[in-house]
């Protein structure tokens, strides 16, 4: 089994989450629409989704589709907590069961 697809796959969750992060915090931080593009964490986010999107297609090539889709289902948990976090987001008790099955459920179908 070749390795490097499924580190593809993680980088694809966790640069999928890194944007997420960064495109909120660049929100925050500039209120208007024109002076996003002079954000720093703008372009973290649309770098990560340059290579997110390169290395999904190479994901898409090695990984059959249905258990690499299953695996992006990570960002939803991490998103959460990576907000709670960086961005200081409280996560309800309900959110902490959501992401607890959403971790359950992607290792139960990734199995290889």
């Amino acid at each position: 089994m070749n390795v490097l697809p499924w580190i593809f796959l993680l980088l694809v969750v966790v640069l999928g989450t890194v944007g997420q992060i960064s495109l909120k915090y660049a929100l925050y931080n500039n209120a208007s629409t024109p002076k996003i593009f002079n954000s720093y964490y703008f372009w973290i986010w649309s770098i990560c989704y340059v290579i997110v999107t390169l290395l999904w297609l190479v994901v898409l090539r090695t990984i059959p589709l249905s258990q690499a889709f299953p695996a992006l289902g990570l960002t939803f948990a991490l998103v959460p907590l990576a907000s709670h976090q960086v961005l200081k987001e409280k996560i309800a008790f309900g959110q902490w069961i959501g992401i607890a099955i959403i971790i359950t459920g992607v290792c139960l179908v990734v199995q290889m």
